[in-house]
């Protein structure tokens, strides 16, 4: 899974707390976590796991297939954004290799902290 799509589930995710009227805070307090690991969940910094969705879509009343559901036009995580766009595809290639080499470090991190 790419940086992008955590990026993605986290916008999904925000925008289900914004129609429900809950914010970060109320989210990580229901859910047992602390404000920050719910920002970095928001930001798509952060691997979400099965149960951590299933419980998200849980408490906003939605299914996790909404959650998961990706947009029209790909989202850019925002540690990405200040890359400006990049047409080379040796540039592009290299960059995808950057970005699943950092999503397997995060989802290692993930394992040593459970």
């Amino acid at each position: 899974m790419y940086a992008m799509d955590f990026a993605q589930v986290g916008a999904n995710i925000q925008e289900k707390l914004v129609s429900k009227g809950i914010n970060q805070q109320g989210l990580a307090d229901i859910l047992g976590i602390s404000k920050q690991v719910m920002n970095k969940i928001i930001k798509g910094n952060k691997a979400i796991n099965v149960n951590e969705l299933s419980k998200i879509a849980e408490v906003l009343d939605t299914t996790t297939d909404s959650l998961l559901t990706a947009r029209s036009e790909p989202i850019v995580a925002d540690n990405l954004s200040f890359m400006r766009a990049v047409h080379d595809d040796s540039t592009l290639e290299k960059i995808n290799l950057i970005r699943s080499a950092i999503d397997e470090i995060h989802m290692l991190e993930e394992l040593l902290d459970d």
